[in-house]
């Protein structure tokens, strides 16, 4: 075969490919549906997400709306860029749109959805919410832990105020914070630089969890198919390597609760009051040690990584807004000197 034939099979090949997509795009068109980016076959727009999807999305939003059809993988997405759409969405219409998406990292973590934070909005989802607004997160029980919180971050100004000379590494702090707060509402103590089996300490391994949780599965975007992705990539080994760590962590947490010879707390803390639960269960419930697993996962993972993050870029918005920043200590001294 010459060179010239060589170079025709390749346009000609190429041609092909381009009528295909154009063919795939055109047929998946519905004058009903949003607007939407032009697709590949089998991946859809998931190349269009790039390694900042928030950055690529909104750039997407300023071509084909504030309301967009995207197919990522075999999943159709709707993503929504406006502020009044979003009211629409989260407000209006919450019932209909207030499910998580049902993706493997929060499936295996969660005990398969056993949780509040990732539960589907079910009969189930309802039961699990009133038990924590009533049992485990009232105001009474809020109020009873206030010493603890005030001992931690009264132990965290002590610190900054010491080293105050040199830099500090605030998301770290406040982690640590949090950290030890949660543990000790939640667990009875602080488990700060506890370590497990495989040497991980109990912060690298919370911090292990949201990612595993926020990581990218070929299995949530091709279902049948992508689970042979993740093994290969090593993401479902990571996820059950999380996993077993966090469900290690917690049976020993519910065992030392367990343990008759525990001195009696003077607070009783979440897994006490999950475990009172667990024994005098009536009204058809079926609550296991599972169960307060599903919910451990949600009190470390959410109360603790959450909110530090946000506490770090609220600080870091004080900062580049000095007024705002001014204003808020006025605000801090005045209800200060009124107490």
């Amino acid at each position: 075969m010459d060179f010239f034939s060589i170079i025709s099979l390749v346009l000609l090949l190429l041609l092909l490919i381009l009528s295909l997509f154009f063919i795939f795009n055109l047929k998946n068109k519905n004058p009903n549906q949003p607007p939407s980016p032009p697709k590949l076959p089998i991946i859809g727009n998931l190349h269009q997400l790039g390694k900042l999807p928030h950055r690529s999305l909104q750039k997407l939003s300023q071509k084909y709306g504030p309301i967009m059809l995207l197919k990522l993988g075999k999943v159709p997405t709707l993503v929504i860029s406006s502020p009044e759409i979003a009211k629409q969405v989260l407000k209006t219409h919450d019932l209909e749109c207030c499910s998580r998406p049902l993706t493997q990292g929060p499936r295996r973590l969660s005990y398969n959805f056993l949780d509040i934070v990732f539960s589907p909005y079910t009969d189930y989802w309802k039961e699990m919410r009133k038990i924590c607004v009533m049992e485990l997160f009232n105001s009474k029980r809020v109020k009873s832990f206030a010493s603890v919180r005030e001992e931690s971050v009264a132990s965290l100004i002590d610190h900054i105020s010491q080293t105050s000379p040199n830099p500090v590494n605030l998301g770290e702090k406040m982690f640590y914070l949090l950290d030890s707060i949660i543990c000790k509402i939640a667990c009875g103590r602080s488990y700060q630089g506890k370590q497990f089996q495989n040497g991980s300490k109990h912060e690298e391994v919370i911090q292990e969890a949201m990612a595993m949780l926020g990581s990218f599965a070929a299995a949530d975007f091709f279902p049948h198919v992508g689970w042979i992705v993740d093994i290969f990539t090593g993401l479902h080994a990571r996820r059950e390597k999380c996993f077993h760590e966090f469900d290690e962590f917690y049976q020993m947490v519910i065992d030392e609760h367990l343990d008759p010879h525990r001195p009696v707390p003077e607070n009783e803390d979440t897994v006490d009051s999950m475990l009172r639960l667990l024994k005098n269960q009536s009204d058809g419930r079926n609550l296991t040690q599972v169960h307060i697993k599903a919910i451990l996962m949600n009190v470390f993972l959410g109360a603790i990584d959450t909110t530090s993050v946000t506490l770090v870029w609220a600080m870091t918005e004080l900062m580049k807004n000095p007024r705002v920043m001014k204003k808020l200590q006025a605000e801090i001294q005045k209800l200060c000197w009124e107490d």
